[in-house]
């Protein structure tokens, strides 16, 4: 429960009741400020607004802090006096002429002042405050800025959407709405003006984007894209690596050609503040339906389409430059000389100071809604061509879906057992799960322990099979394919590696191929595959099965060059990912370099989702793995920091070596660099051994207390600890007497 919630509890109980409550406590007055009152004594002609004070919290996040900043330049060049508050309590009583505002209640309420004021004094203080909301109707986020709206003489919105959604609730509310002013560009122009990236997209993530994402990957990964997600749940603020402050962020939309936008949910909301930023850089954005975006004009100032039809759009225009920055440019021009935050604010001054003279507020503030749904339903035709495009799009799709149906048909698929994963509340089966895993992580020790000691006798542990392009290359990259048991896939794998763009890669790739002992065909599968390709290609066939960790350590001991990309057999790039992935590592001199993933099962085609889609972050790293292993490193300092941890298959921590190491190497605090696009394709199976780490709870806690309570300590996290419930995390640490002082002394410094 949020801190509004406890302090208005009769609103925090159930919204659909409270809202008949809403319009009562309008209606009869006791607890809601009246705008007249507000405004002060003064007759009628004299009330007017010449003093305006925003309030923000510094805990918020930036793009509010942004919006504030915009509006206080708005009424500052509006001829008000204006002061920006952050951090600190507005006054409880106002002098005539001089309006407080809140921006945005939520945060402000629950981030800063629950922190510093009693309930009762935050509730008399609330009928002081306009409360501007910059937040999508029916979300979390609205219905807390409901809890506190009747004590408030007015809520504000920026939407059309937000203003008729407090209306519909009987709560007055008045639109504020975004414009253009010089603070929203690039002040400095960037040393190279040509417009590189070809798609940008800046959103929070969601279900409904990583999808649309993960079914377009062909489309991102064959082009210069910039897919910068941030995580939902907490304020984004400068600490925040995923979310870009504005310089950057800015100048990024100076080099961007399409600024792309997908709805947050199936609301057609149109993103003021990402619109106004993406179009005061001079891009040409492109968006799905919306509502609310008067004055542009689609068509005119933007392009606007269906979901489905949007990367046909991007298609397009990314073909027809002159059309673009024709778009681009009337978008611009309009926002400057007939959409300016200035002249924004003084028309909501206007409507607040009407309503005073007026004295009847129902009549004199009803937004005119209808006026502004006509001026949504003007649109000017999307060119001709695009247009015969976006027709012909169905029978393509359909031909496409045919064309997978039948290859899958003749497809060899895998079809493991999902016994040891699934999970399952049967105490038997739970019972069983366990003794399966004991014996693998026994049966692993052991191997693990048979190749050390033929090691030590001087036998050899595997055999190297060069093709004859091997000794005869210096290459920049050694891909580091790991296989077990992988032979229905690793000719796919290797495919994707022929059809790899390498001709910007100084001295090419390397194949590595690292054979764990399997038990199938994947060996000849692989020496077939080694006779044909164009790249010089190592198989390394491992006597003992040891698993993933020491077959990636013994790969990366055996390998060439200087950067070390991970691949398993199981997985694929798209061509331009080692290109992509290796300028990105000289350019930045990085040690590891990663790029979203998408997660496909069974044909590749058929996409599940996204993987390592957060920007390197190591407070967000401390609270749970969310980077993959298939990344680019430089291999010297990823020997040098150890490689993989061969002793996790003891504590049962199975699929997890690779979380591991990102873990030490934050520890290490080693440069990483997030390439936002998708370059890489990672097949999702039916079962996970990640999935057992909870059955070994106390040899894993001990394990991870020893090596990264520093880390922890450095970066407190808030409900998870290393992969494991923070609940969970203490109470397993307890269990373990040598660990309990530790544990009471993390836990307080988590506090």
């Amino acid at each position: 429960m949020t801190y509004l919630a406890q302090l208005f509890p009769g609103k925090a109980r159930n919204i659909a009741s409270a809202r008949s409550e809403l319009v009562a406590r309008i209606e009869s007055g006791p607890g809601h400020a009246t705008i007249e009152t507000f405004m002060g004594a003064a007759s009628s002609t004299q009330r007017e607004i010449k003093t305006v004070h925003l309030f923000v919290t510094s805990k918020s996040n930036l793009f509010i802090r942004e919006i504030a900043e915009l509006l206080c330049a708005g009424f500052r060049a509006a001829g008000c006096s204006t002061q920006l508050f952050v951090d600190q309590i507005p006054v409880e009583r106002t002098e005539e002429g001089k309006i407080q505002i809140v921006v945005t209640p939520h945060e402000f309420f629950n981030l800063f002042l629950s922190q510093q004021l009693s309930l009762e004094k935050i509730q008399r203080l609330t009928n002081h405050l306009f409360l501007l909301s910059t937040e999508q109707p029916e979300s979390v986020w609205f219905h807390s800025n409901l809890i506190m709206a009747p004590h408030a003489p007015a809520m504000l919105d920026i939407h059309l959407l937000g203003v008729a959604a407090y209306r519909a609730r009987g709560l007055r509310c008045f639109h504020l709405p975004l414009g253009y002013h010089p603070l929203l560009e690039q002040r400095e122009k960037p040393a190279n003006s040509e417009r590189d990236v070809d798609i940008c997209l800046l959103a929070a993530m969601t279900d409904r984007r990583e999808g649309f994402i993960a079914a377009n990957a062909d489309f991102f990964a064959a082009r210069n894209c910039h897919l910068r997600l941030v995580p939902l749940g907490f304020a984004k603020t400068e600490d925040t690596r995923s979310y870009l402050h504005a310089a950057k962020r800015n100048a990024l939309l100076q080099r961007t050609k399409i600024l792309l936008n997908v709805h947050y949910s199936e609301l057609s909301y149109f993103e003021w503040h990402r619109t106004l930023v993406g179009l005061a850089n001079r891009c040409c954005l492109i968006t799905e339906t919306c509502e609310g975006f008067a004055p542009f004009v689609p068509g005119k100032h933007f392009i606007m389409a269906k979901a489905d039809d949007l990367i046909t759009c991007c298609e397009y225009y990314l073909e027809h430059e002159d059309e673009r920055e024709a778009i681009a440019g009337a978008a611009y021009d309009f926002m400057r000389e007939r959409f300016t935050q200035e002249g924004n604010c003084r028309a909501f001054l206007q409507q607040i100071e009407k309503t005073v003279r007026g004295g009847n507020a129902k009549e004199q503030f009803t937004f005119n809604v209808e006026s502004n749904a006509e001026a949504s339903l003007k649109t000017e035709p999307l060119p001709s061509a695009l247009t015969k495009r976006i027709s012909r799009k169905p029978i393509a799709l359909f031909v496409s879906a045919l064309r997978d149906d039948l290859s899958n048909m003749f497809r060899l698929t895998d079809r493991k057992s999902a016994t040891i994963c699934k999970k399952s509340t049967d105490p038997m089966a739970s019972a069983h799960r366990t003794a399966v895993l004991c014996d693998m992580r026994r049966g692993y020790a052991e191997r693990f322990d048979s190749q050390e000691k033929a090691r030590q006798k001087g036998e050899a542990i595997f055999r190297l099979l060069d093709s004859p392009r091997f000794d005869h290359s210096a290459p920049a990259i050694s891909v580091v394919l790991t296989l077990y048991n992988y032979a229905a896939y690793i000719q796919q794998c290797l495919k994707s590696l022929e059809d790899a763009k390498t001709a910007a890669i100084p001295g090419g790739i390397e194949v590595v191929i690292v054979n764990d002992a399997s038990t199938d065909d994947s060996l000849e599968q692989a020496i077939g595959a080694q006779k044909n390709s164009r790249h010089p290609v190592r198989i390394v066939d491992k006597r003992f099965n040891t698993g993933l960790a020491d077959a990636r350590n013994i790969g990366l001991e055996l390998a060439r060059a200087p950067f070390a990309f991970i691949l398993d057999a199981d997985n694929m790039v798209f061509p331009r990912a080692l290109e992509q992935l290796h300028t990105t590592m000289v350019n930045d001199s990085s040690a590891a370099v990663y790029s979203m993933l998408c997660r496909f099962q069974g044909s590749h085609s058929h996409r599940d989702g996204l993987l390592s889609y957060f920007d390197w972050d190591p407070q967000m790293l401390v609270e749970r793995p969310y980077i993959d292993a298939m990344a680019l490193f430089d291999r010297r300092q990823l020997i040098e920091i150890g490689g993989y941890d061969n002793e996790l298959y003891k504590f049962g921590w199975f699929g997890w070596e690779d979380y591991e190491l990102w873990l030490r190497i934050a520890q290490a605090k080693l440069r990483v660099s997030f390439l936002p696009n998708v370059l890489c394709l990672y097949r999702h199976h039916e079962t996970s051994m990640s999935n057992a780490t909870n059955l070994f709870d106390r040899e894993l806690v001990s394990q991870l207390i020893k090596k990264y309570h520093a880390l922890v300590e450095t970066y407190p996290p808030k409900n998870r600890i290393l992969g494991v419930d923070r609940l969970r995390f203490e109470e397993a640490v307890r269990t373990i007497p040598e660990k309990r002082k530790r544990a009471d002394v993390l836990s307080a410094r988590l506090e």
